[in-house]
């Protein structure tokens, strides 16, 4: 797998906890599994993500309106850069 950069390592995370969120209890493992980090880089990013207010704690890890915003704004960035015929890993 390509090295992937911070905006797409929140972006992955940030997908994965919206998708996460209808669920009774978020389990990180799995949301480890699904962006393939290790436990204690997804332990790192969650604390920056907190501290960029894109979530609101680290227990519930629900996304503020900010961190929707970025997730939709991250989603059109991506089909952008698709339409161009550039590919974004």
């Amino acid at each position: 797998m390509p090295r992937r950069d911070k905006f797409k390592i929140y972006g992955d995370l940030l997908s994965a906890l919206y998708y996460q969120s209808s669920a009774e209890k978020i389990v990180l493992t799995q949301i480890q599994v699904k962006i393939n980090v290790p436990f204690d880089r997804l332990k790192t990013y969650i604390t920056e993500i907190k501290e960029l207010g894109l979530i609101e704690d680290e227990n519930s890890l629900k996304l503020t309106e900010k961190g929707i915003q970025y997730l939709r704004m991250y989603k059109k960035i991506l089909d952008f850069m698709k339409r161009m015929g550039l590919e974004y890993r």
